[in-house]
């Protein structure tokens, strides 16, 4: 496999080609002694055919270190073999120390992460949600606890849990550190302020009325119809993309107050643990939970040792407000694009490569319904150049409709530089300009189709689903290569 390095924007290989990555979430918030799926030969032979090159492979604290300084070998294990058969099917793994409220709690609350001995609550009990899991964020007193004590650093039996949650990426950076499958670290999903969260909310909602009252953005008349009416998707509607940063923009200060304090030196107290065992994988730089509704992200770029690190990227996350909830059917893709542009801004200032680390949520990966506001973000992301990783698998998805939606055509390695790439608006079209550098460019066609390109053409590998994966060589300067799909 080709060894993935960072330059400026953009990700390369080892011969110096843009590299696009496109592939799935997959996740294990139940607590047990091996990974949830059994991401066996054929997923992973369906996985590739699909056009899919990297796994957010989202694993919890909780299970690798059940007690203090003893890991789970037995659930280790299970993840070499998953980085085994990903590097046999030209997959890449992204290790993700996934959390959602700081943890499962013993099944209370939709939470997942951290061990038992890790939630320090301060006697605070855990609750479940009336709403939406998310909730507790806000409210919820033990998950303000628990964050409060990570981000202090306070002690559990002798050592401080930000010590021991480096402990923990060392052992992994040491395990995974040499495999060619290894595309980097993501260090912590969302990480959330702790009690701070109340305060950022109280902002958000003061700045929302505000906004709603005087805001020459927002239709009064159409939402105050709609509510009568009880239309929810027409109330949505009027809520628009264009008034995001007007709201949020009250909160911009206490992120900015907690990304200094707290999150930055978390970020580059993680990557000096696993920059200690070893100089491969890209570092991850996520962004806390509230910077996922365009709340702007002030974190610097990583260092260790006083020095910006050469390896780092940005993952932005963004779903619609009505995500988790039945109204998620009327996603808007206008708003989401604001809290992504927004995203953009942050990739731009820290001066590194974005891959989409979350998006989508739609929960029955059956529905085709909302394939329309999934597609306008894909074609958004290919503005970007971002490649994505959707959120989520579900088991069963190689097979399942999901895979009209998401296995499409698209670069996997450009040698030159990108002009633009994209989709005509019924996607029976996909276009590639680039200048061109020496190598072979890399395309995934997800079907059968006609090719014109001025370059020579050969097909590097055929999969059994009759998507193809392309190389094109040319000659210097600009290069188009157009694919046509009946």
């Amino acid at each position: 496999m080709d060894k993935i390095l960072t330059r400026q924007l953009h990700f390369v290989d080892d011969m110096g080609r843009k590299r696009i990555f496109n592939g799935m979430n997959i996740d294990d918030k139940q607590i047990g002694g091996k990974f949830r799926y059994d991401l066996n030969e054929e997923f992973f032979r369906k996985y590739e055919a699909n056009g899919f090159n990297l796994i957010r492979l989202a694993v919890q604290w909780a299970n690798l270190e059940p007690k203090p300084g003893e890991y789970s070998e037995s659930y280790l294990k299970s993840l070499d073999r998953i980085f085994e058969l990903a590097e046999k099917h030209n997959v890449y793994i992204l290790l993700d120390m996934h959390q959602d409220l700081y943890s499962g709690f013993n099944g209370v609350g939709g939470g997942d992460g951290a061990p038992d001995w890790a939630c320090l609550t301060d006697g605070s009990k855990p609750k479940p949600y009336k709403f939406v899991w998310a909730e507790a964020y806000v409210f919820g007193k033990w998950v303000h606890r628990c964050f409060d004590h990570f981000w202090r650093n306070d002690s559990v039996q002798g050592q401080g849990l930000q010590d021991r949650y480096a402990d923990l990426w060392r052992m992994l950076a040491k395990r995974y550190g040499d495999s060619p499958a290894l595309f980097g670290y993501d260090l912590l999903n969302e990480p959330a302020p702790g009690s701070g969260a109340k305060k950022m909310v109280a902002k958000l909602l003061k700045s929302g009325a505000r906004q709603f009252l005087t805001s020459k953005k927002i239709k009064r008349t159409e939402i105050f119809s709609a509510l009568i009416k009880k239309d929810p998707k027409r109330l949505l509607d009027n809520i628009p993309g264009a008034i995001i940063r007007d709201i949020v923009r009250a909160v911009d200060p206490l992120e900015a107050a907690f990304d200094k304090k707290y999150y930055g030196p978390f970020l580059n107290k993680m990557a000096a643990a696993i920059r200690e065992v070893t100089p491969n994988g890209i570092l991850m730089i996520e962004q806390p939970f509230l910077c996922n509704g365009g709340v702007k992200l002030s974190v610097e770029p990583i260092t260790v040792g006083g020095k910006r690190e050469p390896l780092q990227c940005f993952g932005p996350h963004a779903y619609d407000m009505t995500v988790d909830t039945p109204l998620y059917r009327y996603a808007n893709a206008d708003r989401v694009k604001a809290f992504f542009n927004e995203m953009r801004a942050s990739q731009l200032r820290l001066g590194v490569p974005a891959v989409v680390g979350e998006w989508g949520g739609c929960s029955d990966n059956t529905d085709t319904s909302w394939f329309p506001h999934a597609n306008e973000l894909l074609d958004y992301f290919d503005t970007n150049q971002w490649g994505q990783l959707y959120w989520d698998y579900h088991g069963d998805d190689m097979d399942a409709p999901l895979m009209d939606m998401l296995s499409r055509t698209h670069p996997v390695a450009i040698a030159g530089d990108v002009i633009s790439y994209g989709r005509n608006a019924d996607h029976t079209l996909f276009e590639l300009k680039y200048t061109t550098a020496e190598g072979e460019t890399l395309i995934y066609a997800h079907a059968p189709c006609d090719m014109s390109c001025s370059g020579t053409v050969r097909t590097v590998k055929d999969y059994p689903n009759g998507a193809r994966l392309i190389g094109v060589t040319s000659e210097p300067g600009e290069c188009t290569v157009v694919l046509r799909f009946s």
